[in-house]
């Protein structure tokens, strides 16, 4: 009973990590979309819009920032994951969890960006 107790909190752990991901995703999309209409059109061109698009994609990517890098913690913790172990045994958790981390590497990058394109 214990084993298939483990197994089902492993399951909903896997699912919730994976509609994490998903909502990762949809938060990306709409910060696509912002900024593909405040920094890559006319709109551009108008201080009070500009200013207004650039503090709401830089609202939701470092929302998005936070809340992947959340549930990965939560994940790795959860799992007890340890990515550089110098165990030779790579598993499909290790690769997910390093893909994230590294998702989470390009999102502060791009918020650098736009950061850097606000100044």
């Amino acid at each position: 009973m214990s084993s298939s107790l483990t197994t089902s909190n492993s399951t909903l752990m896997i699912i919730e990590f994976s509609k994490a991901t998903q909502n990762v995703c949809m938060c990306i999309g709409l910060s696509v979309i912002f900024i593909i209409l405040f920094m890559m059109t006319p709109l551009n061109t108008f201080l009070l819009s500009s200013i207004f698009g650039k503090v709401i994609i830089l609202t939701l990517l470092g929302y998005t920032l936070y809340y992947n890098t959340q549930q990965t913690n939560k994940f790795v913790n959860n799992f007890n994951i340890n990515i550089f172990n110098g165990n030779t045994n790579w598993d499909p958790l290790k690769t997910n969890v390093l893909c994230s981390y590294t998702f989470s590497i390009f999102l502060l990058i791009l918020i650098l960006s736009v950061i850097h394109k606000i100044f």
